[in-house]
């Protein structure tokens, strides 16, 4: 799927750093392979459905004020999503609002195979490498997963300027909650717009819950990062928020309550072959 001089499936900020926590973005990017130039349309790549607008700027800024790790899926959601398990049913969408996705209509195995071995699994091997490496040290990582979210859906507005994800493990949720609400204007959701325990929050289950880290997904209304001063206030304000509450040893111990690996069997294998790819591969 990707020619050897594409970028990689995804990309890691500050490497070095040995903060205990990591930012993940799945949907930063609307990046299409070669491949697979031209056959979408623009109007679609540079929706939602192509990238979570606005959040690859925000995790750039967010990681160079926290001086932490980050990493950053490098392609369209609308290829593969890699915040969706590999027997959901819109990992590779097939329609949007009603309209057939031509591009993801009818695919034969081989060529979903093709999108999960060349950018889903490596992504997911990245990000399953840059954990253990923050791992080692004596605390644990905190997980935190950013991704935005449009101001209306299905004729529904949604007046939420943040929402808060999460599902069994709610020590950091509920921290950045009382965080935020200290400023008035804000609209704070709780598992709003989007619920941490739906099963399409995959990326937050499979890496961080399962492993008992500490966990959260943020959802930041789109409209609030359309300029580069909305980006900017929201990095800042997320920033002042985690610098206050990631000094809280309670959140870099094992949560007991984590998610079996029997849950995600398929994943781990598919993981475990595209993690040992990707270590070869560095290794030249």
């Amino acid at each position: 799927m990707l020619a050897t001089q594409e970028p990689a499936p995804g990309r890691v900020i500050n490497g070095d750093s040995r903060q205990p926590l990591l930012i993940v973005c799945e949907h930063a990017s609307p990046r299409l392979p070669e491949a697979l130039q031209g056959r979408y349309p623009e109007h679609l790549i540079n929706s939602h459905y192509g990238c979570d607008l606005g959040t690859e700027r925000l995790v750039e800024r967010l990681s160079s004020l926290l001086n932490a790790r980050a990493v950053l899926a490098n392609y369209s959601r609308i290829v593969i999503d890699c915040n969706r398990r590999l027997d959901d049913p819109t990992l590779i969408l097939s329609d949007a609002d009603g309209q057939p996705v031509a591009a993801n209509q009818a695919l034969s195995d081989t060529a979903v195979s093709a999108r999960i071995e060349s950018i889903y699994a490596p992504f997911h091997a990245l990000v399953e490498t840059e954990l253990a490496a923050l791992s080692a040290a004596p605390l644990l990582p905190v997980y935190l997963a950013i991704h935005s979210f449009t101001p209306a859906l299905a004729g529904m507005q949604r007046p939420w300027d943040v929402g808060l994800m999460w599902d069994v493990d709610d020590r950091l949720a509920i921290k950045m909650y009382s965080a935020l609400n200290k400023e008035p204007s804000l609209f704070v959701g709780a598992n709003e717009p989007y619920s941490g325990k739906h099963v399409a929050d995959f990326s937050v289950d499979y890496h961080a819950e399962r492993h008992g880290l500490a966990n959260l997904a943020i959802e930041i209304r789109q409209d609030h990062l359309a300029s580069d001063a909305g980006i900017e206030r929201w990095a800042q304000r997320l920033a002042s928020a985690l610098s206050d509450v990631l000094g809280n040893d309670a959140l870099h111990c094992a949560d007991t309550r984590s998610l079996p690996d029997a849950e995600f069997v398929d994943e781990a294998a598919v993981f475990s072959t595209a993690a040992r790819h990707w270590s070869q591969e560095n290794a030249r």
